[in-house]
């Protein structure tokens, strides 16, 4: 199965100042766009796998190497060998979402980022490493970390990588 995936971030911000007789417009633009193709080179992969998901104050670890879903009605393993995008969005109304610290580094083992995001009610969070290496998913090293900061907290997340499906 070939995968395509377009990725599209837009930001476009307004302020207006206050003066007395003269008022200025200040518009602040930002974008991101990211066209992913098949293969296994720049700005290509080969797998997505996604999922509505609920995390409590225990670790919802999700290993790289063996995430489990359905296709065309038949259950799946995905295992991933690289990561090219990752997608987080917290769904809850009320519970902040924490994403990291698996064996004490940052959202996934391996990634170039070494704090706890939190990302409250209704955030989102968008990474993406388009370069042929993109981030290296090996089995029992790159684990995808979640938990509720308190209570439950359900999330969104969506996985764009190099790997295969079986």
């Amino acid at each position: 199965m070939a995968l395509s995936a377009q990725i599209n971030l837009l930001l476009m911000a307004h302020e207006t100042s206050s003066g007395d007789l003269s008022r200025t417009l200040r518009a602040t633009p930002a974008s991101y766009s990211l066209a992913i193709a098949d293969g296994t080179g720049d700005n290509q992969a080969q797998v997505v796998w996604s999922a509505s998901r609920t995390a409590t104050t225990s670790n919802d670890d999700l290993m790289l190497s063996a995430l489990a879903d359905t296709r065309d009605g038949a259950a799946v393993t995905v295992t991933f060998t690289q990561i090219k995008v990752v997608y987080v969005r917290n769904t809850s109304s009320t519970q902040n979402l924490k994403i990291g610290g698996a064996s004490g580094v940052g959202v996934f083992a391996g990634m170039p980022i070494s704090v706890v995001l939190t990302i409250p009610p209704g955030g989102c969070y968008l990474f993406s490493v388009p370069s042929a290496g993109g981030v290296a998913a090996s089995a029992g090293i790159s684990v995808a970390r979640f938990a509720a900061e308190a209570g439950t907290c359900t999330y969104d997340v969506v996985l764009i990588g190099e790997g295969t499906v079986a």
